[in-house]
């Protein structure tokens, strides 16, 4: 009797540890945050991020971790203090000013951005900058000034993300138009587009469904005046190739599959919001996440690449012809303590300690 008592107890307390390893992360309306970064803060390894249910299913063993995302304070919590695993994370505070609406033809936005490649748990690679870009409103055209502060381990590696990656920042340093419809245009479209569905959830969050499948959320948080989207975008992108891409896009596709596993590809965009709209002016911010294992040829071993990009809107307004080149000429030094000292002036979620320290290093070589 007293073995089986004792076994009981065995199996209960292992189970209780199982269940405390997954953690659930939530806004202040309850609902789920996806794609928050997980770090164990006692040795700065990264664990994982939150799915679209918010969920990380295991913290590996770590009894402290630390929740950053780009749109929300970050937090340290202890697992085992959790109240059934949930974290609740409150929106960061951004020093943006409102957009004052203004009889003129271009919408001034500035953006700041970061990009990092880590290799297993190295850093390989970061790239920061400031961009000034001019939207035309008639013509809904944007067009761009960039100024760059990188960072490379190895030569090789800085010109392929300079030339291959280099293409992805550009184009999501911009301000998102609307001329190709994209899971972005929901928040900004009065209407849907084509093979887009939104189910509602709850009275502030919908279900966003591409031809019958789940690919993401979006909520209005009509409290902090936010519209947040959250993309599972490696599941929304494979079913766009395979019913519309063409021959050579499906080859491609059919290539990076057999190079890599694991793959994993988020996107997550903040658009202030009024009233119930939002327009290309509003734009906030934007994470994109990579995540994948691919093998190494060279050095015969398996490696796990996370590449990560941020954009922060950091100032806009409604300016003429005039005012806008005179913007567009303003400029940061490109130095590693003047963004540092930026991010700082304009409340920016800093950069996880343990990243941090490995991109000073990189910086003083």
């Amino acid at each position: 009797m007293k073995r089986a008592i004792l076994m009981a107890l065995i199996a209960l307390t292992t189970t209780v540890n199982v269940i405390a390893q997954s953690i659930q992360t939530v806004d202040d309306m309850g609902n789920p945050i996806a794609y928050a970064s997980v770090t164990n803060a006692d040795d700065g390894k990264f664990i994982g991020t939150t799915n679209l249910q918010g969920v990380i299913d295991d913290v590996k063993g770590a009894k402290k971790v630390q929740i950053t995302h780009i749109a929300f304070k970050p937090q340290e919590v202890i697992v085992s203090k959790l109240t059934n695993g949930v974290i609740t994370l409150h929106e960061n505070d951004y020093d943006l000013p409102e957009i004052v609406v203004e009889k003129k033809e271009y919408v001034y936005a500035q953006i700041y951005y970061r990009l990092f490649c880590m290799i297993d748990d190295t850093l390989g690679y970061y790239r920061s900058g400031i961009t000034n870009n001019i939207y035309d409103i008639e013509k809904n055209t944007v067009s761009t000034k960039y100024y760059h502060f990188s960072k490379a381990q190895m030569g090789i590696l800085k010109f392929l993300f300079d030339t291959m990656l280099g293409k992805i920042i550009n184009q999501h340093s911009q301000l998102p138009t609307l001329e190709h419809p994209s899971a972005t245009t929901l928040a900004l479209e009065g209407g849907i587009p084509k093979n887009f569905s939104l189910i509602k959830e709850s009275p502030n969050r919908k279900r966003i469904d591409y031809n019958g499948t789940h690919i993401g959320y979006m909520v209005d948080d009509e409290m902090n005046h936010q519209r947040r989207i959250s993309i599972d975008n490696e599941v929304y992108s494979k079913l766009r190739i395979e019913s519309y891409g063409s021959k050579k896009q499906k080859r491609r596709l059919e290539e990076r599959e057999t190079t890599t596993t694991n793959k994993k590809s988020t996107r997550y965009i903040v658009f202030h919001m009024d009233e119930g709209k939002c327009n290309v002016e509003d734009f906030v911010l934007l994470q994109v996440h990579d995540d994948y294992d691919r093998y190494d040829n060279k050095n015969h071993k398996n490696e796990h690449i996370r590449l990560w990009l941020e954009l922060f809107v950091t100032d806009r307004a409604y300016v003429t012809k005039e005012e806008a080149k005179e913007r567009k000429k303003s400029r940061i030094p490109m130095t590693f303590e003047s963004l540092q000292q930026f991010e700082h002036q304009h409340n920016i979620t800093p950069i996880p300690a343990n990243t941090l320290k490995a991109l000073k290093k990189l910086v003083e070589k």
